[in-house]
């Protein structure tokens, strides 16, 4: 074997043996299905959503959102929210978007993710998301 062919080979093998430094790793966000947006308008805390505790939850935290009090998210008001909802959940996360293009955030645009995932997940349409409309994958227990 030639000395160039040698010296090749060896170089080969050398820069095989070097390694392979993966990129760093990114951290990502957990996931969290989307079922635990409704979950938290469980008000009184019986595993069942109703459509009106999902509403009056909705209110409630744009009341709280809406801290100038005039009825409509302004730009600073929904950077708030989605920065909110952004570090409380990655992986559900909705931002609030001004649809209808009136410069501010109303309640139902507020509402909407919140109220389009209520009718999905209500699969019988009977105005409450129950534990096994939640949680489909769930058996019941056995009752013996």
């Amino acid at each position: 074997m030639s000395k160039a062919l040698w010296w090749s080979c060896l170089c080969l093998l050398l820069a095989g043996c070097g390694g392979h430094h993966p990129p760093p790793a990114q951290e990502q966000p957990e996931y969290r299905p989307a079922r635990g947006i409704l979950e938290a308008y469980d008000l009184n805390h019986d595993g069942t959503i109703t459509r009106a505790e999902m509403e009056q939850g909705l209110r409630a935290d744009f009341a709280n959102a809406d801290v100038k009090h005039t009825g409509c998210l302004d730009a600073d008001e929904a950077r708030a929210v989605n920065d909110r909802r952004w570090q409380q959940d990655q992986s559900t996360y909705s931002p609030l978007v001004d649809f209808k293009g009136k410069g501010c955030i109303d309640f139902d645009e507020f509402a909407a993710t919140v109220r389009s995932l209520f009718d999905q997940m209500d699969v019988n349409g009977d105005g409450k998301v129950e534990p096994r409309e939640l949680h489909p994958q769930r058996r019941p227990p056995d009752r013996d």
